[in-house]
């Protein structure tokens, strides 16, 4: 293994098999209501994206000479399967789609939620703990991308500036509504809250726009 591997490409590693477990949990629920059309679609996405890494460690699967590169594309390639399979199931189920993803996004985020509590490593009683352990499940671009910036952090809130949908692109070149998306992508942050203390809420705070380019402000909060 390449002494070049380091934690922080594991970490982030970890984050992109959270996308796929979760598409792997949308086909279950959409297989379950939809049968056949569902591994349809699925395979329809798969033959454009290919199919999910397999479950093996980073070291076995990553271009040692371009490691950024390889974690990057991997990144693009999830998030982007993610959101084509998405898109076909809105379009071919409709509301029905819409309601099966709202409600596999919110378990699925609980779930990680409740493991991260499992840990039992993060300071779960407090908003910036809740937060880190956020940052260690949820992916948001590589650690260079800096997409977030922090107003506020008190042991009773943790407010920050997200400048950028690192996402964005990816959705935009599978055609899938943006505005849905990052309403799910909110269902699973806020379930992921709820999941790791309930004492705890997550929201969306209105905010200008400003120098930073801010495009959203969220908020980590005691109840």
């Amino acid at each position: 293994m390449s002494t070049f591997i380091g934690p922080i490409h594991y970490w982030l590693f970890e984050k992109i098999r959270v996308i796929n477990n979760r598409e792997d949990y949308i086909f279950e629920n959409a297989a379950a209501m939809c049968g056949e059309t569902a591994e349809e679609l699925r395979e329809q996405v798969w033959q454009t994206y290919g199919k999910k890494l397999p479950d093996v460690d980073l070291g076995e699967l990553i271009e040692h000479d371009n490691i950024h590169g390889w974690l990057q594309r991997q990144i693009n390639i999830a998030e982007s399967r993610e959101a084509a399979f998405i898109k076909e199931l809105l379009e071919v189920c409709g509301d029905a789609g819409v309601q099966l993803l709202g409600k596999a996004f919110r378990e699925h985020g609980k779930a990680y939620g409740e493991n991260a509590r499992a840990q039992g490593k993060y300071e779960l009683d407090t908003a910036p703990g809740i937060y880190k352990a956020l940052n260690d499940y949820y992916l948001n671009g590589m650690p260079c991308d800096q997409a977030d910036m922090v107003i506020e952090s008190r042991s009773t809130a943790f407010i920050w500036d997200k400048g950028a949908y690192t996402q964005l692109p990816n959705w935009k070149r599978v055609g899938v509504d943006a505005k849905v998306m990052n309403g799910f992508y909110e269902m699973w942050l806020g379930a992921f809250v709820d999941g790791a203390n309930k004492a705890f809420g997550f929201r969306s705070v209105n905010c200008e726009s400003t120098a930073r380019n801010v495009v959203a402000r969220y908020e980590i909060y005691k109840k």
